[in-house]
């Protein structure tokens, strides 16, 4: 069984207002509730767990279980509390799930930002199917714009190849017991340092492979990114 992981325990308010943008309505959905579609949807993804501050969460399963018999609603698992940095808030939910599912019972984890509305079942499935062969997997976009190395941030000291830089995104699929010891390993100081996902893959030696990404799976950060969200919903009724 593959288990999905949505991240939304951060509280940052840059979209403007005093909600975290992941639960702010897009097109009469939260926004979290548009990330979830996609592993709801897919036949690779068992149950859905979500990181999420106790303050909201009856709001989340409100709106979960509002149609009752909803795909995300037959396979929502339940809630992890977040951590100090984000990658804390994962490890919180690979401990959860294997508690109540049992570690034995779980084949992947696939992990995704629920300030990433426009993930489709296509990139889900991609990701897990990716996983047979790999230690993991993540969709990754090229870079289209010169790429430059600066030591101080004030001048260029290195023009880099851009054709071997590639831009991460989510959702990241890895194997639950590897990924799992992968983050222990960094327990209790390094994992404070880890800014993505695949991070701790990496610096365990985990064989990671790079799928083709999504120019609309953006994550929303700024008010302009919400705007632009907006746009897509009405223009196309995702």
């Amino acid at each position: 069984m593959n288990i999905a992981i949505i991240l939304a325990g951060g509280t940052g308010t840059r979209v403007g207002g005093d909600i975290p943008k992941q639960f702010l309505e897009l097109s009469g959905q939260m926004m979290i509730l548009h990330s979830m579609r996609a592993f709801a949807e897919s036949e690779y993804v068992g149950n859905i767990q979500i990181v999420a501050d106790s303050a909201f969460r009856e709001k989340v399963e409100d709106a979960i279980f509002e149609d009752g018999d909803s795909p995300i609603a037959e396979k929502f698992l339940g809630f992890s509390d977040p951590g100090e940095n984000r990658q804390l808030s994962i490890y919180n939910a690979l401990k959860d799930i294997g508690q109540i599912l049992g570690q034995d019972n779980i084949d992947g984890v696939i992990i995704h930002d629920a300030a990433r509305p426009f993930v489709t079942v296509e990139t889900v499935n991609e990701c897990l199917l990716t996983l047979d062969g790999h230690d993991g997997a993540m969709p990754v976009l090229p870079m289209n714009d010169t790429v430059y190395f600066s030591r101080t941030g004030q001048k260029v000291d290195e023009l880099l190849n851009r054709n071997q830089i590639y831009a991460g995104q989510a959702p990241e699929a890895f194997w639950y017991k590897k990924y799992l010891k992968a983050n222990e390993d960094l327990l209790p100081d390094k994992i404070l340092l880890i800014k993505g996902s695949t991070e701790v893959a990496i610096m365990a030696g985990l064989d990671v492979a790079m799928i083709p990404g999504d120019q609309r799976n953006f994550k929303v950060t700024t008010s302009q990114d919400m705007e632009r969200a907006r746009q897509i919903l009405d223009n196309t009724g995702w």
